[in-house]
């Protein structure tokens, strides 16, 4: 983490404790740079990934389905395959269990295929989130047993069946599971259970999706891999965010090329709806865009439509059901964003505020979307999150978990069991229901343990694979980097780091200002999503560092380089110095609050100047603020104390003045001119002082100013308000009597010492004020 380690210099750290990646040595380096002709940086990086010859680099970008092992290996391939056939053969009504996620439509659908390619007809049943729940049911066993169902075969489930499996094969209804899931402490005793980490399997990757699995039983029965299948292996492992490595790669980079070149019926329609160019998907197109309208289905009400869509022919009819899909999935983004807004405003009462986990439960939310609601609280407030709907009839509260690195969900919700009636899940993640009136007691029982587990957790690492200067960031980079996608769990994309000073350009987007854009080095555009709030102190920091991810940014056709930051942090003054001899409108664009001492320089600035935030007089400047500049010069330095001790560091100075508001004081024979001319014209009218200043040659500020210091030395009177007349034969005393004088003598030197003092004198004069008064 970047630490204080300069007097005077404020740090905002990130949110992850960076941590660089070893680096290799510049002869390895070399080394690899001759043999594979790539750049020293891809060669580091492909050093830290053990691919260091020519052999493993062609096996990394060139995928080859002949490498992918041979499906028998699985634990029981061989039972699946017999029994399967068998009920082909025999004309049998088979039923394919599938799961309303992406992994489960996608291995419900290879499935389908690879049995309608072998003469089947099957059903596809897929559960309802709401009525049936995750993984084998009893009750949906129980109909689809009623419904004539004489093999029933999961996909992307069923490893934690035991109880339901054992009655299906009590009664008639033979099972054969495919799954992917952690193994459950009982197994399920089906016909076969495939299953790529069963305990005693020697099947060579361990790590493949739900639609990996089918994708394997696929080529078993079929005896070749079906690689019309590949694409819905790709989206399942990309969807599950399962290890991007050996199998699952090769799935996605040839699953990838199909999306390019010809997509499935179905999933050229979820482009057009989604706005995608089938020519540029990527992982990024999966994870981002296809993936959550896919998802959204499931989470909204019945997933089969996914299932329909992937496996028809007919393209008005993927037409209609992609069209209907993106409707769904433009529901579910505005329920999400209804329902983090009421959250988020009950995670920051004073309720939830101090507390170490945050337990959120609501009348009438939406069980689909709690899951990505609970992961956006969790980015926002770095806490453990539970967030449940209250259904007033059953008088249940239902809903999901999400944590943060370095806190077992599992463990700490596992520890007020008692509380709920149903709870599952694991570390990072899990699903829980419970009495509403138990809702209370678990948030108290889940904030202590996770203040206790919490204490002195450094923030979670982050992976620096290496350091980089504005010079690299180029399209060329960007394209040679390109050869490690896919990118995903076992294949991280590269997060490099820049240390940097030339940041501009710094401004909010997105429809509610939650989004951060600037650039780097003058033309790199960089974005930050949801970092809208750091804006202003981006705009203050001298020094940035920043942790991304090279990407692109396509508008209206033109392709362009696009960082997307991952981390800052930001390294800031404590005063920031930004006064300049004249006043533009840049300097005051950005996202500050803009604090003026002199009421008039105020109005007429403002009515020049568009400024980038709001402008407050100094006695208004409410205690705490931040993102402060000062516009203006004090009138005195009580008046600027009072000011820097009621705001926070870091703060911007200005200090502009009009050439006429900092006049030197008139000379002693100045003094003597003015009142000279006013002794030879009695009874002079004040409004035309102008004359004075002409005939003396001082400004009319000048002129006025020797007026106000003669009235209070009583060397002239003014009649009627109006008139000024000399005094004959005053008492003598010295001009630098008059309070009048010595305040704008005390001013003029405050002036001098704000405008032209060094900045380390600067820094020294305002944080000397924060200390007195």
């Amino acid at each position: 983490m970047l630490r204080l380690v300069e007097k005077g210099w404020m740090y905002v750290s990130g949110k992850y404790d960076w941590e660089l990646l070893p680096q290799a040595d510049k002869a390895t380096t070399q080394q690899v740079v001759q043999q594979l002709g790539v750049s020293p940086l891809l060669a580091n990086i492909l050093i830290q990934r053990g691919i260091t010859d020519a052999d493993a680099w062609a096996r990394f970008t060139q995928p080859d389905i002949s490498r992918l092992h041979d499906p028998m290996l699985m634990h029981d391939m061989d039972k699946a395959v017999a029994r399967i056939t068998a009920a082909v053969e025999n004309g049998e009504h088979i039923t394919i269990y599938g799961d309303y996620d992406v992994d489960g439509i996608t291995s419900a659908t290879i499935m389908k295929e690879a049995l309608e390619s072998i003469g089947a007809d099957p059903e596809v049943y897929i559960p309802n989130r709401f009525t049936d729940g995750y993984g084998p049911n009893l009750a949906a066993y129980q109909r689809l047993a009623d419904n004539g169902t004489q093999l029933l075969i999961t996909t992307d489930n069923g490893i934690a069946g035991a109880e339901p499996i054992a009655w299906a094969m009590q009664h008639g209804m033979d099972v054969v599971v495919t799954d992917h899931h952690e193994l459950a402490p009982q197994l399920p005793e089906a016909v076969a259970v495939v299953h790529p980490r069963y305990p005693g399997s020697k099947y060579p990757f361990g790590q493949l999706s739900g639609a990996g699995v089918a994708l394997k039983v696929a080529t078993a029965l079929l005896g070749e891999v079906p690689v019309e299948s590949i694409d819905l292996a790709a989206l399942g492992a990309v969807a599950d965010v399962v290890s991007l490595t050996d199998e699952n790669r090769i799935f996605v980079q040839v699953g990838l090329q199909m999306m390019r070149t010809n997509p499935r019926v179905g999933l050229a329609a979820l482009m057009t709806a989604a706005g995608v160019d089938p020519a540029t998907v990527n992982e990024t197109t999966i994870g981002f865009a296809l993936a959550p309208r896919l998802n959204a289905i499931g989470r909204m009400g019945d997933a089969t439509e996914g299932v329909t869509l992937l496996s028809t022919f007919d393209e008005a009819e993927a037409k209609l059901l992609a069209g209907k899909i993106n409707q769904t999935n433009s529901e579910r983004q505005a329920l999400v964003k209804s329902i983090y807004a009421t959250a988020l405003d009950m995670a920051q009462d004073d309720a939830h505020r101090d507390q170490a986990a945050l337990v959120l439960a609501h009348h009438d939310w939406h069980e689909g979307v709690l899951g990505i609601v609970a992961s956006r609280i969790v980015e926002d407030t770095g806490k453990p999150t539970v967030v449940l709907n209250i259904d007033s009839e059953t008088g249940i509260a239902k809903g999901s978990a999400r944590s943060v690195a370095g806190y077992n969900l599992f463990d700490g919700l596992n520890a007020s069991r008692d509380l709920m009636t149903h709870f599952g899940g694991h570390a990072m993640a899990a699903g829980l229901s419970l009495p509403v009136d138990n809702v209370a007691p678990l948030q108290q029982a889940l904030a202590a343990d996770a203040s206790k587990v919490l204490a002195g957790v450094s923030a979670a690492p982050l992976p620096i694979t290496a350091q980089v200067d504005v010079s690299d960031l180029t399209m060329d980079t960007y394209q040679e980097l390109r050869q490690l996608a896919p990118f995903g769990e076992g294949n991280p994309e590269p997060t490099f780091a820049l240390n940097t000073s030339t940041v501009d350009s710094v401004a909010q987007m997105g429809a509610d200002n939650s989004h951060l854009r600037f650039r780097v080095g003058g033309s790199v555009r960089a974005v930050d999503f949801g970092a809208g709030n750091l804006a202003a102190s981006l705009s203050a920091a001298q020094k940035v560092k920043i942790a991304f991810h090279l990407n692109t940014n396509t508008y209206k056709g033109n392709t362009s380089l696009q960082l997307l930051v991952v981390d800052m942090q930001l390294q800031s003054d404590q005063v920031i110095d930004l006064r300049m001899p004249q006043l533009t409108q840049d300097q005051v664009a950005g996202a500050h609050t803009y604090v003026f001492f002199n009421p008039r320089l105020a109005r007429q600035l403002t009515q020049r100047l568009q400024f980038g935030g709001p402008t407050v007089m100094a006695p208004q400047v409410a205690a705490g603020s931040t993102n402060v500049v000062l516009v203006d010069l004090p009138s005195s330095e009580k008046e600027l104390a009072a000011v820097i001790q009621r705001v926070q560091l870091p703060v911007g100075a200005l200090f502009f003045a009009p050439a006429k508001e900092v006049l030197a004081v008139p000379t002693r024979n100045e003094f003597a001119s003015v009142l000279r001319y006013l002794g030879a014209h009695p009874r002079f009218d004040k409004h035309r002082l102008p004359l004075v200043a002409r005939a003396t040659h001082l400004a009319i500020s000048q002129v006025i100013f020797a007026v106000q210091v003669f009235l209070q030395l009583k060397f002239v009177t003014i009649d009627d308000g109006v008139f000024i007349s000399t005094v004959p034969h005053p008492q003598k005393q010295a001009l630098e009597d008059a309070p009048v004088y010595q305040q704008r003598v005390a001013q003029l030197g405050l002036a001098r010492r704000l405008r032209t003092a060094s900045r380390a004198d600067l820094r020294a004069t305002l944080l000397r004020y924060r200390q007195e008064l």
